[in-house]
């Protein structure tokens, strides 16, 4: 039986941020196959806890597009506990009751050669083969990225118009051996469509230090908004890869 490799993750916070200020999220699960990013939006309130959860809760296979407002309410309720544990100024109470915002990709590959994906907001899911991007969700040009999408929100009343909004994305297609898939935060994502969609871009070392010194050198060249920036990278292995 095929075992997916274990995909490589990069993360950089945002210039002049700390790791513990970095607001994504990333997770996956190679027995289940799922893979995730989330973005938490930094004007809301614990951003950085509803990313993670919405992460977590996707790799789990709790998230499904159907019925992804109400797959959403277990996730609410454990941030909503969470911070309501907390001892909060006024300001930040009334930050907490409008909630907290997210984007999120997520991935979930078959081992049959088939994948599905679900995206909300400015995450992207890319999918390359030999050099050509064969998907792109749930935006497909650099200027779609905007400083306002729709986000997946930790409170059940922010979620109501999303779908009729068409900002709950789904797809699925077909893998073949040596493709990449990468899910992206939304930073990098625009700077990956500008050039191109091209894996020659992403010419860094692939080491946790080669990727914070190439984002250092994309925000100095201003080719990358300074933003916490987020890569999930998994290489497709053949089909019939001994376990």
């Amino acid at each position: 039986m095929m075992v997916l490799p274990a995909p490589a993750a990069y993360r950089v916070p945002k210039l002049g941020s700390s790791v513990h200020e970095y607001e994504d999220a990333i997770a996956w699960s190679r027995r289940h196959a799922r893979f995730a990013v989330a973005d938490g939006a930094s004007a809301s309130a614990f951003a950085r806890l509803w990313a993670q959860l919405l992460v977590r809760g996707y790799v789990a296979g709790q998230l499904g597009a159907t019925c992804l407002e109400t797959d959403l309410s277990p996730l609410q309720q454990q941030w909503s506990c969470r911070v309501e544990q907390r001892e909060l100024p006024w300001y930040a109470l009334e930050q907490a009751r409008r909630g907290a915002f997210a984007a999120l990709a997520g991935l979930t590959v078959g081992l049959d050669g088939t994948w599905t994906a679900l995206a909300v907001g400015d995450t992207c899911l890319f999918q390359v083969r030999d050099a050509a991007l064969q998907t792109a969700l749930p935006l497909s040009e650099p200027e779609a990225f905007d400083s306002r999408p729709l986000l997946l929100g930790s409170r059940p009343a922010a979620n109501l118009a999303l779908r009729a909004q068409g900002a709950i994305v789904c797809a699925e297609g077909t893998w073949r051996p040596g493709d990449a898939f990468l899910l992206m935060s939304d930073a990098l994502a625009a700077t990956f469509l500008r050039g191109g969609a091209s894996l020659d871009l992403l010419d860094f070392d692939r080491t946790a230090m080669g990727f914070k010194q190439w984002v250092h050198r994309l925000r100095t060249d201003r080719l990358l908004r300074n933003d916490d920036v987020s890569l999930l990278w998994l290489n497709m292995p053949p089909i019939d890869a001994p376990a």
